[in-house]
């Protein structure tokens, strides 16, 4: 074997030196990947790389055979040797790394429970509704798709994603303009001395919240429906949601007249009864009084083939909605009836009349008619409103536009959003996919298919609740100094804080941010990570340490020995 010619260059000290420069040229490219760019990028282009994977392989032969071609070994070799096998013991703690490590992140509420994790793998989920979805490889962005050159995912089911085009950090920006078909909207501003928003509004599409008011957009189905909008006192009576294939279609309640078909999208409502305080008297449900204590609805729901259902829905227990009646085939939607009423909210509502007309409603006042690019007044913080366009017909169109980051604020990036169509399925027209939408779509054989952009997750071994996060503020200002959080894991009770990680199942739990709305639990954020080869790498350096103080010790008594045997 020693007379090998392969195996003694694969042992020699001309293929180490070559090896070395190799590092050198390596080490120094992902140094200005990470700095040009990100992390991630470093990695992909270089760490989690195939030749970095066959340079690792190549190092350890060299290593290997170079310790192996001086067998036996005598005592004198002894801190070589070690040092040695402790590298390659730390090539091997690398290998076990990069093939089983895991580097995720776990995002949880205050108060709640999670054993899942996400890395940073971007899939497409896919499935059926109410059957586990399954994970499919998306990542674009090494590779970024275009118009000329698509890609393709086979997502099953005889459907096929056809992804056009890849936003790694993407804003999006959402307009509406004229079309055959579509609803009312308006494109409006609401300003004062410190405030200035423009804000899109649509029937069809829910409120705008702007701090303590409400602003929407209601039509008036008749003449009977607009006098009864226009004239002083509340209008409100929440808001009727369908799910339709994923995507909600709304209606303000206020908008239905009695017993008179209302077109929602390609089904038709009729409301039947609404009763503001429903009670079961005498077997019978009926309104004991005006005020919205209990509020329901009784209506029917059908589509153009003439299959419909008929519901209750109550706003305050939904657990009680109940469909009455049906005909005809199932209809595949869901519905909701929303209306959380907000004491002393302000109310800026919208009237749309099918001649055209617009007409604006503060709070409970009478109507005034909206006069394009006139500011009127609201009577709330001298706030006042603008209606720039009125669109009588409007469908909504929803861009991507790709956003530069600056290094180090990644973090506080917009994700990234890709353009796709759907092949084999109904619903195939172009359309943008941002990391987290999930979406309902029908096959062309007829079966309903969930679909999302998301992370790949995994599943621990053992739960995490998030009992407590506390936050701690430098005097004299809103700035965080400190944050940290209490977990409890299978009984027991952890904190987590910067420079104390947990420890758990192999796993180690960093914290890393927060997110906190107002009013709302505040959501803490952990890096996890797992090295399966920690232990290995540290018998490695141990190792190699040991060798070089061995070959540091015995050099010096070689030598003197060999100047004693020279003087006598």
């Amino acid at each position: 074997m020693k007379r090998n010619k392969l195996f003694k260059f694969l042992a020699s000290l001309k293929l180490a030196v070559i090896l070395f420069v190799f590092f050198v040229v390596i080490l120094a490219s992902a140094t200005y990947y990470e700095s040009a760019y990100d992390t991630q990028t470093a990695q992909h282009l270089v760490y989690k790389s195939p030749l970095f994977a066959v340079f690792l392989g190549i190092f350890f032969t060299n290593i290997f055979c170079s310790t192996a071609i001086r067998y036996p070994w005598s005592k004198k070799q002894l801190g070589f040797v070690v040092t040695h096998l402790g590298i390659l013991v730390l090539l091997a703690a690398a290998a076990l790394t990069m093939v089983g490590g895991v580097d995720a992140s776990m995002i949880i509420q205050e108060g709640q429970t999670s054993k899942r994790i996400m890395l940073n793998d971007p899939v497409f989920f896919v499935g059926r509704p109410s059957q586990k979805l399954n994970e499919i490889p998306a990542e674009f962005r090494w590779t970024p798709p275009s118009q000329e050159r698509p890609q393709r995912v086979a997502l099953g089911e005889g459907v096929t994603a056809e992804v056009v085009e890849y936003l790694h950090h993407a804003r999006e920006n959402v307009f509406y303009q004229e079309a055959a078909q579509g609803v009312p909207a308006i494109e409006m501003r609401i300003f004062n001395d410190r405030v200035n928003q423009q804000q899109w509004l649509t029937a069809g599409k829910g409120d705008v919240q702007l701090g303590p008011a409400k602003i929407q957009l209601l039509r008036a189905g008749d003449e009977a429906q607009l006098k009864q909008l226009l004239k002083p006192g509340s209008s409100q009576r929440g808001e009727l949601q369908l799910l339709v294939a994923g995507q909600p279609l709304q209606v303000n309640v206020s908008e239905l007249s009695l017993d008179k078909p209302f077109s929602l999208g390609e089904y038709t409502v009729t409301l039947r009864r609404y009763l503001p305080h429903a009670v079961v008297q005498k077997g019978e449900l009926v309104s004991e009084s005006d005020r919205p204590v209990n509020p329901c609805l009784d209506l029917r729901v059908a589509d153009a083939k003439g299959n419909s259902q008929d519901w209750l829905l109550f706003s305050r227990l939904p657990d009680l909605n109940t469909r009455t009646a049906s005909k005809g085939e199932a209809l595949p939607l869901k519905l909701l009836y929303n209306w959380e009423q907000v004491p002393d909210q302000h109310v800026l509502s919208f009237i749309y009349e099918p001649s055209g007309r617009l007409w604006a409603k503060v709070d409970a006042k009478a109507a005034m008619p909206v006069e394009l690019g006139k500011a009127q007044a609201t009577g709330w913080m001298n706030l006042q409103f603008e209606v720039s366009k009125l669109i009588p017909r409007a469908v909504e169109v929803r861009e991507f536009v790709s956003v530069e980051v600056e290094k180090g604020q990644e973090q506080n990036a917009p994700p990234p959003a890709i353009r796709l169509r759907l092949l084999g399925a109904k619903e195939n027209q172009l359309r943008w996919l941002e990391r987290g939408d999930v979406i309902q779509v029908h096959t062309d054989s007829g079966s309903e298919l969930v679909l999302g952009y998301a992370y790949r997750t995994l599943d621990l071994d053992f739960p995490v609740r998030l009992k407590d996060f506390q936050m701690e503020m430098d005097p004299g200002s809103n700035s965080p100094a400190a944050f940290k959080s209490s977990v409890e894991v299978e009984g027991q009770t952890y904190l987590i804080q910067m420079n104390e990680p947990l420890v758990k199942g192999g796993y180690k739990f960093f914290q890393s941010s927060y997110s906190q709305v107002p009013g709302q639990p505040t959501y803490s954020i952990f890096t996890v990570a797992k090295d399966p080869g920690i232990i290995m790498k540290y018998v490695g350096s141990i190792m190699v340490v040991l060798g070089i103080a061995i070959m540091f010790i015995t050099r010096p008594y070689k030598v003197n020995l060999g100047r004693r045997g020279a003087a006598e």
